[in-house]
């Protein structure tokens, strides 16, 4: 049956394969259950979805407190550290973090699926696992390094030998003046917690936007452009229908 541009969906005439019908997704079998098939444009709408969701949870929040913080609002209690699972995030973020593992599982069964009816192997899936495992392998690493040069810097000074020189140097070392930033007094010393978190974070956040880029674009250039059924030729947009690829339309 060959379908002519605008009889699936006349909102959208390039859709010519049924298969593509957004009338006919089902978005939780999609992004829920890894045992099916996903046609291309059903697993693109769910991989648009989960990236759109991830971009607007980052950088609303963090441009939002960048205003308050220009306009001279407290915004400490957006950093404070928040426990989510085996990691702790900044307040701010935790919306953002709570997405993104959530939607990595989802994104996995939507991989599944669609390779499964690209008739590719389905266990090529577990790549897009790989940004977040590298990305938790790093922050452990991380924050014990954090809370390790936290430990380090703010260990008490090895207790000085009580004799003649050591009382002498004492009388000639000079006092400590406090000092002050331009800024006014400074703030209360960082906790070994925040130490932790802030290097833990400095070392995930590169390492798991690096390595979802990389994923990103396997998924774009490759998975979404798969034909469905695994029939015709690799290719972006709604696939043609069997009889129109039997023709060479």
């Amino acid at each position: 049956m060959n379908m002519t541009p605008g009889e699936i969906d006349s909102h959208r005439p390039w859709i010519r394969d049924y298969r593509d019908d957004p009338g006919a997704m089902n978005w939780a079998e999609t992004m829920l259950n890894p045992f099916g098939e996903t046609s291309k444009l059903h697993f693109s709408r769910a991989w648009t979805f989960m990236f759109m969701g991830r971009m607007l949870l980052y950088i609303v929040p963090s441009f939002g407190a960048f205003i308050l913080g220009i306009a001279g609002v407290k915004t400490e209690f957006l950093n404070s550290p928040a426990n989510l699972l085996l990691f702790t995030v900044p307040a701010l973020l935790v919306p953002f973090a709570v997405f993104t593992i959530v939607t990595e599982f989802m994104s996995f069964a939507a991989h599944t699926r669609r390779l499964a009816d690209a008739q590719r192997p389905a266990w090529l899936a577990v790549i897009v696992l790989v940004p977040m495992i590298l990305g938790l392998a790093a922050y452990a690493a991380g924050t014990s390094m954090g809370a390790a040069q936290h430990r380090a810097a703010n260990a008490p000074p090895a207790a000085v030998a009580e004799t003649k020189e050591g009382e002498a140097a004492a009388e000639k070392k000079p006092e400590a003046r406090p000092q002050q930033g331009r800024g006014g007094p400074p703030g209360p010393p960082q906790s070994e917690r925040q130490a932790a978190v802030a290097t833990g974070l400095g070392m995930a956040l590169p390492i798991w936007w690096l390595a979802s880029i990389g994923v990103m674009v396997w998924t774009l250039v490759w998975v979404a452009r798969l034909p469905n059924d695994g029939q015709g030729r690799i290719r972006t947009g709604s696939h043609l229908t069997p009889e129109e690829i039997a023709e060479g339309i």
